[in-house]
């Protein structure tokens, strides 16, 4: 399967410096200019002319040779009948067409405090690097196309002629992830960090198909990656996570350099998912508060693959796991928390919301009550009117916080909040205020999804200070088996090493994993 890389098309070459081409010479004022040039007859021999009878002859000879050369292309064609596939898949991947889907991360839930916000000092730039690049390397943090910055300016002119069939086709097409990342503030680097990323993933994908939050139980790893996470049985967990980054660059059990890992972890989640009365549990053996959250990011990948994929086999699995969802939603407020039908906490409530969106794109079939039940569980978390979220509604006067703030209004946005509501822009110039943090990746993740839905100078400000941190803090090849992850930067951390790195990802994804919600009527949508 052909990688959907993005690739730089080569420059033409500069005439604009004068080079000397030919010399020319003047006749005098008047008088035309008479050139001799001599023959030496004896140099020149003199050409015999062709006979008319030969002329059958010769016919005969190149229709004789013609006929025998395609006939050796034909025996080539019919004894590998491969070769022609692959030709034309070569020449019509391209133009395959290729919305959104969000994901969530795992946290220690009950201690939801965020931080004192500290800005990002961006700093300068290195080498250029080639879209193709893959694995860790040391990147340019700042570097663009510039030959298709120009000429995509202005709108949505790029996207305006690609056909979407749904929320993820625009991580579907090497098409549309080249002029998603051009257009939305992504560059080379960004993409070869990505790469690197899924790299180290691969890394540490377990014999059985799961990873595990202790990525140091993989026999190459053997301890020399730090930062284990404290979920110490939780593959399930685990293993979502990885998948949603993967299948945030496109890379599905059919398609992508990754099929082999996607499919391993497929198959490994839906084996290890528990049918229920309630539905399809997928939180395997919960040993803290742990569960739902699992629950809801399980149910993501799965909904994910099966809007790029449409196999049967992930589409029912998935909803099964949206019907545990559904279930496990409070009846009075709205919310979720750890344990089916817990009074509801800000954080769990935006994966399971974030989940349910997912099935409604995948044209999955599920009850949407849920999501009006939802929305009555927002009101309730809201501070200033809505512009701002606390973590736990039942807590008497619970001040609102950065990160509960980036999830409200993210799930405000998909539950039809528009570009015109105040209060969402009162939210945005906010979190634009704050400004991506080097120590709450949680908070970096929601809230970059909200500032790019929002777009605008807003978006530029934001985009430019999370993805150069990103880039700069990846451990490179000079790191040895670290290359590729992140160290933990999150108070929030409970999955160490590879919750911080697929969080990481993902947020790098987000120019093609999310088609912007505000500029989609730029964009000509099937669906």
């Amino acid at each position: 399967m052909s990688t959907e890389r993005l690739e730089p098309s080569s420059q033409p070459i500069s005439t604009d410096s004068p080079v000397a081409i030919s010399t020319a010479v003047k006749p005098p004022a008047g008088k035309p200019l008479k050139l001799s040039l001599p023959i030496d007859e004896k140099i020149v021999p003199k050409q015999p002319e062709a006979g008319w009878m030969k002329l059958p002859v010769v016919t005969l000879i190149s229709l004789s040779l013609h006929a025998m050369v395609l006939g050796a292309l034909a025996l080539v064609v019919l004894k590998t009948p491969k070769l022609v596939e692959e030709v034309f898949t070569t020449v019509t991947d391209q133009e395959e067409p290729a919305e959104e889907i969000v994901e969530q991360s795992m946290l220690q839930p009950e201690d939801i405090n965020d931080s004192t916000p500290q800005s990002i000092v961006s700093q300068e730039t290195t080498s250029n690097l080639a879209f193709e690049t893959k694995g860790p390397i040391d990147l340019n943090v700042s570097d663009g196309i510039p030959q298709l910055e120009a000429a995509d300016s202005g709108g949505l002119p790029g996207l305006a002629g690609i056909k979407v069939g749904n929320e993820t086709s625009g991580r579907m097409s090497a098409q549309a992830k080249k002029t998603m990342v051009t257009k939305f503030g992504g560059n080379s680097a960004s993409e070869a960090s990505v790469a690197s990323g899924m790299k180290w993933l691969t890394n540490h994908q377990l014999p059985d198909g799961s990873w595990s939050f202790v990525h140091s139980k993989h026999a190459d790893c053997k301890g020399q990656c730090s930062q284990d996470g404290s979920f110490t049985n939780c593959p399930t967990g685990a293993t979502g996570m990885a998948l949603l980054a993967f299948l945030g660059g496109g890379h599905t059990h059919q398609k992508g350099d990754y099929q082999k890992n996607v499919k391993r972890g497929i198959d490994f989640l839906i084996k290890a998912g528990q049918p229920t009365e309630t539905g399809l549990d997928l939180r395997g053996k919960v040993t803290a508060n742990e569960g739902m959250y699992v629950q809801g990011l399980c149910t993501i990948a799965l909904c994910e693959c099966a809007a790029m994929s449409k196999d049967s086999r992930v589409r029912k699995a998935a909803e099964g796991a949206l019907d545990f969802i559904v279930k496990a939603q409070n009846p009075k407020d709205g919310g979720w928390r750890y344990n089916p039908r817990d009074p509801g906490d800000m954080s769990v409530t935006g994966w399971e919301v974030m989940a349910l969106k997912s099935g409604t794109n995948a044209k999955l079939k599920f009850p949407t009550t849920s999501f009006k039940n939802a929305e009555k569980f927002l009101k309730l978390a809201q501070a200033e009117g809505g512009a701002q979220y606390v973590y736990d509604p039942a807590i008497d006067k619970a001040p609102p916080t950065p990160t509960m703030t980036a999830v409200g209004l993210l799930c405000r946005m998909y539950l039809g909040w528009d570009h015109k509501n105040k209060k969402l822009a009162e939210g945005v110039q906010y979190l634009d205020k704050i400004k991506p943090q080097p120590n709450n990746m949680y908070f970096n993740y929601y809230a970059t999804q909200v500032m790019h839905h929002w777009g605008g100078e807003e978006w530029t400000r934001w985009n430019e200070l999370m993805r150069d941190q990103l880039v700069r803090t990846q451990h490179q090849l000079k790191d040895g088996h670290l290359a590729g992850s992140w160290d933990l930067a999150d108070p929030h951390g409970g999955g160490g090493r590879l919750y911080m790195t697929c969080l990481s990802i993902m947020t790098l994804e987000v120019y093609y994993r999310h088609l912007p919600m505000y500029s989609r009527e730029n964009i000509k949508v099937e669906f």
